[in-house]
C-alpha cells in the first residue's frame, strides 16, 4: 500500500512539473531580450539602437504574466503624445513569438 501511495505522488509531482511554468517573468524577459534579432545582434541590441538613433526615449521592459504564456513588451516614446508597443509571448513550453506588428518587424530583413 506504501508503494502506491508513493507512486501515486511522485505521478502527481512529475505531472505537476510539466504542466507547470518552466520559467518565471524574469526568465521571460532575458529571453526575449537575447533572443537573436538581425545584423547578429539580440533584440534587445537592435531596440538599443534604434532608440539611440531616432532620438526616442525608452520607457522600459514590462513582463504580464497570465494563464500558460508570459507577454513581454517594451514601450518606447515617439514624442509627448504617441508610444511605440513591441510585444512577444512566451509560452510554458519556453517557444517565443512576436505578438505585436513592430515585433514581428523588427527582426524582419525588410
Amino acid at each position: 500500500m506504501q508503494k502506491i501511495q508513493l507512486i501515486i505522488g511522485v505521478l502527481l509531482v512529475l505531472g505537476g512539473v510539466s504542466h507547470g511554468w518552466a520559467l518565471d517573468a524574469d526568465q521571460a524577459l532575458a529571453q526575449v531580450k537575447n533572443q537573436p534579432c538581425k545584423d547578429n545582434l539580440s533584440v534587445e541590441q537592435v531596440l538599443d539602437q534604434s532608440v539611440r538613433s531616432h532620438s526616442q526615449r525608452d520607457i522600459g521592459w514590462r513582463a504580464f504574466q497570465e494563464d500558460g504564456y508570459i507577454d513581454v513588451e517594451r514601450a518606447v516614446l515617439i514624442n509627448k503624445s504617441m508610444e511605440m508597443h513591441y510585444r512577444w509571448r512566451v509560452k510554458a513550453d519556453n517557444s517565443i513569438t512576436p505578438h505585436s506588428d513592430r515585433a514581428e518587424k523588427l527582426c524582419s530583413s525588410e
